[in-house]
């Protein structure tokens, strides 16, 4: 494996567009795929957001390869191969660097609770296995788990282990992120948390994962550019409206139901449908309305 490119930027996790029969959606797929790349901004094929661990293989495969071939190189491709089986996420993974993913990215299998020395084996392996970049990603939220900084200390020090998104928001944790792994030249550092993302720029973070971004992806991109160049002021206005849109999809509701919700707000640009992936359930259609009207108004 040749050295790892180190990333950085706006890195959305795409959401997966699905029929009513919980197939791919493949013009929606490409016309999500072309709006993130068109403004400036990667994507995170199959995470969270993508509801990933509802998806058939073969349905995964086909989004990785149209993010692939639609994106054409002008923005990052990364894809996570979630799974409780390790043998089938680097297999998998293997995929989607063959398929011409830049990175893959690592979660933990989340039916066992794991011990901090279970967690470094478990990425060990998938670092010997993998032939190309792995991320590690640190999603308590689904997982159950954080994995503990010591444990991601080891896996940095492995050339195939470039980078790190952390979904955690325990109090000093993104301050012990950015002091023990910033400023490494062959690390990236990515804030998974959008309320976060200011915080994390200060800290020297190299780049954002928000789900938000599916919406509207040149909004993020003015965030991190105003950033990078030490405009504070454009890059708080902008957190402070992309944190109210947030909160639209977010407000009383699941994850699960805040996925469905900002699928909805995705008709407002003609870019997905409001289907979900079972077990997950479209919103009620009023519901989809109001959320519409409400992302709308906020402008």
């Amino acid at each position: 494996m040749s050295a790892p490119i180190r990333h950085h930027g706006v890195i959305v996790p795409l959401v997966t567009p699905v029929t009513p029969a919980g197939e791919l959606d493949v013009p929606a797929a490409e016309r999500l795929v072309d709006h993130l790349a068109s403004n400036g901004c990667g994507m995170l094929v199959l995470g969270t957001t993508g509801e990933v661990a509802s998806l058939p293989r073969d349905l995964r495969q086909r989004y990785v390869e149209i993010a692939v071939k639609v994106a054409a190189r002008r923005t990052p491709v990364f894809a996570c191969p979630a799974s409780n089986c390790v043998s089938f996420s680097i297999e998998t993974a293997n995929d989607y660097i063959k398929a011409g993913a830049d990175a893959v990215v690592g979660i933990l299998p989340n039916y066992y609770k794991l011990e901090p020395a279970e967690m470094l084996a478990y990425f060990e392996r998938l670092a010997d296995g993998i032939r190309g970049p792995l991320m590690v990603y640190n999603m308590p939220a689904t997982t159950g788990m954080s994995i503990p900084l010591d444990v991601i200390e080891s896996l940095a020090l492995r050339a195939n282990v470039t980078g790190l998104k952390d979904s955690e928001g325990t109090a000093g944790r993104r301050e012990e992120v950015a002091r023990r792994f910033g400023g490494r030249a062959d690390f990236s550092l990515f804030m998974g948390i959008a309320a976060h993302s200011i915080p994390a720029l200060r800290l020297g973070f190299d780049g954002l994962v928000p789900s938000s971004g599916n919406l509207y992806p040149e909004r993020w991109s003015a965030l991190y550019r105003a950033a990078r160049a030490g405009d504070w002021a454009t890059a708080e206005k902008l957190q402070s409206g992309l944190d109210a849109l947030n909160t639209i999809f977010q407000r009383n509701r699941t994850l699960g139901q805040s996925l469905g919700a900002l699928k909805s707000a995705l008709a407002l640009r003609q870019l997905c449908g409001p289907d979900m992936v079972s077990p997950l359930r479209p919103l009620p259609v009023a519901e989809q309305e109001a959320v519409r009207a409400e992302v709308a108004a906020l402008g």
